[in-house]
C-alpha cells in the first residue's frame, strides 16, 4: 500500500472522531448524557466529557500517524464496545461501527506508513511507545 493511501485512509478514519470528539466537548454531550444514565452508569455528564476527549485524542493520533499501531487497536475495539452497547438495537449503526473497527485494526497491522509524525519511526522517548 502506498504512503499517500495510508494518508488518505488515516484521514477518513480519524477526522470524523476528531469532529465528533469536538461536538462531544462542545456541548454535544446533552445528547449522550441521558443514554449513559439509561444504562446505568454513574455520573454520566463527566463520562460523556471523557468519550468525547478520547475521541478527539484517538483521531488526532491516527491523522498523525502516530502511535498508529496502539490508536488503531485502541479506537477499533473502541467501535466494537460501542456497536455492541451503544448499538445494539440499530443494526445499520451496530455495522457501521463494525466496519470503522475493521478499518483500525487493518491500520494497526499495516502502520502508518512514512507520510507520519516521526516518518513513522520515532526516536528518543517517543520511541518507547508501542
Amino acid at each position: 500500500m502506498s504512503d499517500e493511501s495510508l494518508l488518505l485512509a488515516r484521514l477518513f478514519l480519524g477526522v470524523p472522531f476528531i469532529v465528533w470528539g469536538i461536538l462531544k466537548l462542545r456541548g454535544g454531550e446533552a445528547r449522550l448524557v441521558p443514554v449513559l444514565s439509561g444504562m446505568g452508569l454513574p455520573d454520566a455528564t463527566a463520562l460523556a466529557y471523557l468519550v468525547g476527549f478520547c475521541e478527539l485524542a484517538g483521531g488526532v493520533m491516527v491523522v498523525l500517524g502516530y502511535p498508529a499501531r496502539t490508536a488503531g487497536v485502541l479506537l477499533g475495539l473502541w467501535c466494537l464496545v460501542t456497536a455492541y452497547i451503544g448499538h445494539k438495537g440499530d443494526t445499520n449503526q451496530m455495522l457501521a461501527h463494525t466496519c470503522m473497527a475493521g478499518g483500525f485494526f487493518t491500520l494497526a497491522s499495516i502502520g502508518a506508513g512514512t507520510l507520519a509524525l516521526f516518518g513513522g519511526h520515532p526516536e528518543g522517548v517517543f520511541a518507547l511507545l508501542p
